[in-house]
């Protein structure tokens, strides 16, 4: 389900090994028939995954998208050789040994490097390499319970810039242990050292890239705009403000785990609280916005989550802004967009509400209160501004009124992967998930109905809160190579 595009990067360290063990044993101790050695020189070549058969599939054609030069950096890494599910060596590969220092687009090779051997290592046997990238701490990268120390952030402090956390791709295209190497006794010169197969890495985070906003989604469409009966009379335009991840997992394995067939995902959780960064229950209530602060426009780096519960998953909220007409701001209460919903009808000013009342076009909801009696419990009355979210929350409450602050308006979408059991809407059941080094980006090309007036409103199906409320969203998964689908809004 991947896959970002890394560098190509070949980090050849004509690197003499000492064998020492991943435990407390520091010798690679040899044994039967094969010869024993003193010392051995190998070569460790590295790279992205790039177009090398990943389990993504990309259209054709297809336009690539390299990571960035702080995405694909490895500044140092754990380099480890295991005899099976055994680690017998490990060794910090850092900068300072490149000869040639790796960038976005060129390789990286390394001086060679010396280092004696305590014991003895088998000649003419076959080793598995593994390589984990801006990360030196893990131990035993293929234990069973090998995972990342818990993130307060969803995984982002393993995405900083210059320093991403790769390790071997492992999925059904290509099994962590795809590189081997073998040592002759023509390795024990550094002349002549032994080749490793090259690993390719994949980062150990998915990139929720900042959605992107068609210019079709601008556009008011009344024939499509749902359940809400006078949108093109109320609205002129819709523009994107911003987006917000959620629950934003905070464990991970190092190396990523599949069923024995790689056809199910295995997702770390962490045995204490917070399970996620920025959970859903963040974003408020059904009737108060709560965070708003962080909406904005960078990427996310999220650790990998797959879930068959929507109020588990990862998610993107959007920030829509809906744009008054001309007419309906002259008559409008407030001078900042702020509108109103009820009934299926959008309402720039009270009064509006009042006067359809009058008529019989829908029931009043404010009993026998008067126009500015309503107005005092959503107005500051010094400074004739809407009042705080605690008050509008239960404004919301007891009216069923939907009250949009400044023409804010919000959708959430719960990600699922285009590849791996990817959303089916005539299924009973879905799987929400996002992958290691995989890119999440969502295209809006249309606004087909007004959202909510706060991120965690309420939803269509419950029919004691204010219905209406879905959006219907395909989305294509960028494998770190650019592959976007597209959005409608409801």
């Amino acid at each position: 389900m991947k896959k970002m595009n890394l560098l190509v990067m070949s980090l050849v360290s004509a690197a003499a090994l000492s064998f020492s063990s991943c435990s407390s044993n520091d010798d690679l101790t040899g044994g039967g028939t094969q010869s024993q050695a003193d010392g051995v020189y190998m070569t460790l070549k590295i790279s992205g995954a790039t177009s090398h058969g990943t389990r993504t599939g990309v259209a054709t054609p297809n336009t690539e998208e390299n990571g960035t030069v702080d995405e694909s950096t490895i500044t140092e890494g754990m380099m480890y050789i295991y005899d099976g599910n055994t680690c017998v060596f490990k060794k910090v590969i850092t900068k300072d040994m490149f000869k040639t220092p790796p960038t976005q687009t060129a390789a990286g090779v390394t001086n060679p490097i010396k280092v004696a051997v305590t014991g003895a290592i088998k000649t003419n046997k076959p080793y598995n390499v593994y390589f984990l990238a801006n990360n030196t701490s893990i131990n035993d990268p293929l234990a069973a319970e090998a995972i990342f120390t818990a993130s307060t952030t969803g995984g982002a402090n393993y995405a900083t810039a210059k320093k991403f956390v790769m390790f071997n791709q492992n999925d059904g295209t290509r099994a962590a242990a795809h590189s081997t190497v073998t040592f002759t006794d023509a390795a024990k010169s550094a002349d002549t050292p032994a080749p490793a197969d090259e690993i390719k890495l994949d980062r150990v985070v998915a990139r929720i890239d900042n959605p992107l906003f068609a210019e079709t989604a601008k556009v008011v469409d009344d024939a499509a705009a749902g359940t809400t009966t006078n949108v093109a009379k109320v609205v002129a335009s819709f523009d994107l403000m911003g987006y917000a991840a959620s629950n934003l997992n905070n464990n991970s394995y190092v190396k990523q785990n599949w069923d024995t067939e790689f056809k199910t995902l295995n997702v770390k959780w962490g045995e204490t609280a917070p399970k996620y960064f920025q959970p859903k229950s963040d974003f408020g209530t059904l009737y108060k916005a709560e965070n708003l602060t962080k909406f904005g426009t960078n990427n996310t780096y999220a650790f990998e989550n797959t879930t068959n519960d929507v109020n588990e998953a990862t998610a993107v909220y959007f920030k829509i802004k809906a744009n008054l007409t001309d007419a309906e701001k002259a008559k409008a209460d407030f001078d900042n967009g702020t509108f109103y919903r009820y009934d299926g009808r959008l309402y720039t000013s009270i009064k509006a509400i009042f006067d359809d009342a009058a008529t019989g076009a829908i029931v009043n909801p404010f009993n026998l209160l008067t126009v500015d009696q309503v107005l005092a419990k959503i107005k500051d009355a010094t400074t004739g501004e809407l009042t705080t979210e605690e008050e509008l929350a239960k404004f919301r409450e007891t009216y069923k009124i939907e009250v949009y602050r400044e023409g804010m308006m919000y959708y959430r979408w719960a990600i699922s992967d285009n590849v791996y059991k990817p959303f089916v809407e005539s299924a009973t059941t879905h799987t929400y998930s996002v992958l290691r080094n995989s890119i999440y980006r969502l295209n809006v090309t249309k606004i087909n109905e007004i959202g909510k007036d706060v991120p965690n409103g309420p939803d269509p199906d419950d029919p004691n809160k204010n219905p209406n409320y879905y959006m219907n969203v395909t989305v294509k998964i960028n494998p770190w190579v650019l592959n976007t689908k597209d959005i409608e809004l409801k």
